[in-house]
């Protein structure tokens, strides 16, 4: 809640840096293998894969994301990080095989304190204020969420960021096109 306070206020500072969002995710999924020896993690991501945002603020959104999946996923489950550059954008995408989220519920889930089900949020806790301090870190990277999700099935959240000048040549840096 302080941290949403605070970006409300606009005191908090975005350190930006060119940085490789890859490295990001595999730091996430081993730290994630270290705690949680219950779900299995696997990734798929393109290198190097360059934007331009603050290392620290992606890590907590990717974590948020990573920390639901791993809430949602029954034990033995994959939870699944993967990288893709696409048409001048670069998609960061966390995929679990939860519990899903109702359709209904999809355009509330980022809405600070909504939890779609009091059940089900007694048994895993939480607050209901992640995925909108994710939202917000996303936002002021110019990116946007994008979710897939079923239930019963799992759900998919891919964060989308449009390539800016600095990444364009970040990631043609040394690699000179023909």
């Amino acid at each position: 809640l302080l941290f949403l306070a605070r970006g409300d206020s606009e005191t908090i500072q975005l350190h930006k840096e060119i940085l490789d969002v890859s490295d990001i995710l595999d730091e996430i999924a081993k730290e994630a293998k270290l705690i949680d020896k219950n779900h299995r993690f696997k990734m798929d991501l393109a290198r190097p894969a360059y934007i331009y945002g603050d290392r620290q603020l992606l890590k907590q959104a990717v974590r948020i994301l990573t920390d639901n999946s791993i809430k949602y996923t029954p034990q033995g489950d994959e939870i699944f990080f993967r990288v893709i550059q696409r048409d001048k954008y670069t998609h960061i995408i966390v995929q679990d095989s939860g519990i899903g989220i109702k359709p209904e519920d999809i355009p509330n889930i980022c809405n600070r304190f909504y939890r779609s089900d009091e059940s089900r949020a007694r048994e895993t806790g939480g607050s209901g204020l992640g995925l909108s301090i994710a939202k917000w870190i996303i936002e002021r990277h110019g990116a946007h969420f994008e979710i897939l999700s079923r239930v019963g099935i799992g759900t998919r959240i891919t964060i989308t960021f449009a390539a800016s000048e600095k990444d364009m040549k970040a990631s043609t840096a040394g690699n000179p096109l023909c």
